[in-house]
């Protein structure tokens, strides 16, 4: 079973996470693994079952007219379907890490000839010692598989991972790609 991009991503949008992400089998072809929304950008990242492989599949979107529109998408296969516990920080190079991103044009401007702004979007992995994470002020809980999206026009956020007691372990600036623990 395939799924419609733009519909699953709107409902994911529009009423979040019911629940962790299912595990992924023959009846089961898709999961949601994370979303984010800033103003009227979104990105959401599905994973997909394939045969003897997992797709990793990322949507940007706009919202327009009182609607959102899809803008585009990507993806990359995987061995794995990303939606096992999250690891510890010592298998990972720190406690916040990005492990790509990547960004689509918002559409020509009638009066420019070049395109007017992007939609870019960075994929995150937090260790198993974070709690929440805090992306451009909006703190949100760790997910259990640890993947998260950040999603921005003009400047790339500052994403804050915290602790047990809401204080920041640790800090990744996405303008410059500078991690501090």
């Amino acid at each position: 079973m395939s799924y419609d991009p733009l519909v699953e991503s709107v409902r994911l949008i529009e009423s979040g996470f019911e629940a962790d992400p299912a595990r992924l089998s023959r009846r089961r072809r898709f999961a949601a693994v994370a979303y984010d929304v800033q103003d009227d950008v979104a990105a959401t990242w599905f994973v997909r079952r394939g045969h003897n492989t997992f797709w990793q599949e990322f949507h940007t979107l706009t919202y327009r007219d009182g609607a959102w529109i899809r803008l585009g998408g990507s993806g990359h296969n995987d061995d794995e379907d990303g939606l096992s516990d999250r690891p510890r920080a010592v298998d990972l190079p720190g406690l916040l890490v990005s492990r790509g991103g990547g960004s689509t044009t918002l559409g020509r401007s009638s009066f420019l000839p070049l395109p007017s702004a992007c939609v870019y979007y960075a994929q995150l992995l937090v260790a198993r010692e974070v709690t929440a994470v805090d992306i451009s002020g909006a703190p949100r809980p760790a997910p259990r598989h640890g993947r998260l999206l950040a999603v921005w026009k003009k400047r790339p956020p500052v994403v804050r991972a915290l602790g047990e007691t809401g204080q920041e372990i640790a800090m990744l600036d996405l303008a410059v790609g500078r991690r501090r623990r």
